[in-house]
């Protein structure tokens, strides 16, 4: 491991000429550690680094339901990690995937290295890295009327509150376990809990969700 670098990359692809120049770029041109993997499994070593990861997944690496899979696996991991997938052709069935929660960025086949370099570097720095048609397709799926604003029965903790109203202001995973002092495992089981309590599945609906209720819960948090 080099810990000289201040990022990692797991790249999940198949073991080829083209991936593996991709890792060297990646390598000479960020400031990541890359390393290729071909097989869809995550490896419980991986663990035991700390430093902020992203999984780059190849959309050609296996089938729509094996990298489903691996991001069953990836989603359990309390490491301070985005998804994001390259190589993607157009209309591919990956592009409904980004509803994950820590898938933030799709670079699709035309993406030059450059781009791909400076995408990684805004996705290392919080941000989102999707198309703007994407991102209107998605919210054309996933959109609906609003339902009439009713009294909330979900009785949500102080922790889960101020969970919530940082995940509204666009916080990551580990700038809420900063700001609260907790660590990333304990802020990833307030989610995982808060998301259930809340009858939502990522967090684009999350912030939808609180839009329409925080206020409801302005007391609790202090």
């Amino acid at each position: 491991m080099n810990n000289k670098t201040k990022n990692r990359i797991i790249l999940f692809g198949q073991q080829n000429l083209q991936n593996s120049m991709l890792v060297g770029y990646l390598n000479q041109n960020t400031e990541s550690e890359c390393q290729l993997e071909s097989q869809p499994t995550w490896k419980c070593a991986w663990n035991a680094d700390a430093r902020p990861l992203l999984i780059l997944i190849d959309a050609n690496l296996a089938r729509i339901e094996q990298i489903s899979n691996l991001l069953e696996q990836i989603y359990e991991q309390a490491l301070d990690l985005r998804v994001a997938f390259y190589a993607v052709p157009q209309s591919h069935p990956v592009e409904k995937l980004i509803a994950w929660p820590m898938v933030n960025g799709l670079f699709y086949q035309d993406a030059t290295q450059q781009q791909l370099c400076k995408g990684i570097e805004g996705l290392f720095a919080g941000e989102y890295w999707l198309s703007r048609q994407l991102v209107a397709d998605y919210l054309y799926r996933t959109r609906k009327k609003p339902k009439p604003k009713v009294p909330m029965k979900a009785e949500l903790t102080k922790r889960e509150v101020q969970i919530l109203q940082l995940t509204a202001t666009g916080a990551t995973n580990t700038e809420i376990a900063e700001q609260l002092n907790v660590s990333m495992h304990t802020v990833k089981t307030h989610i995982y809990n808060l998301f259930k309590k809340i009858g939502v599945a990522n967090r684009m609906q999350a912030v939808n969700w609180a839009q329409d209720h925080l206020e409801e819960f302005a007391a609790v948090a202090y």
